[in-house]
């Protein structure tokens, strides 16, 4: 989700502070003129933990969704959001198609795994 079609491992870490830590260690090091990114923070099995934008030198975590219903909107949302970036495409307008796909990801990034929602949720809350 690093908004590369190949998700690259940035690092592995013991614990969910190490790696939100982490991850915001490697946002300070894009640049504004990059690329909207997107990290994600899976667990030895590859499931979602926490996902964020990386925004200013940090990471704006994205909240996860709290349950099944909440997962079945947001999957909806993304797929209407996408659907509108091709017909921006397909109109030749670039950079409204790029912020559309861009947001329809930070849709997806709160897709965390129904194993990790709460915990996940708790971590945003301490950290804030």
């Amino acid at each position: 989700m690093s908004g590369q079609a190949h998700p690259k491992v940035l690092e592995r870490f013991a614990t969910l502070a190490e790696a939100m830590q982490g991850a915001i260690i490697h946002a300070e090091d894009i640049t504004p003129e990059d690329a909207p990114r997107i990290l994600a923070i899976l667990d030895r099995e590859g499931r979602l933990v926490l996902a964020g934008a990386t925004c200013d030198g940090g990471v704006a975590w994205c909240h996860p969704v709290s349950d099944a219903a909440e997962a079945r909107a947001v999957v909806s949302e993304a797929s209407q959001t996408r659907a509108q970036a091709m017909r921006a495409a397909e109109w030749h307008e670039h950079g409204l198609a790029r912020r559309l796909r861009h947001h329809a990801n930070l849709l997806d990034a709160r897709l965390v795994d129904p194993l990790w929602r709460v915990f996940a949720s708790r971590a945003l809350q301490i950290a804030a």
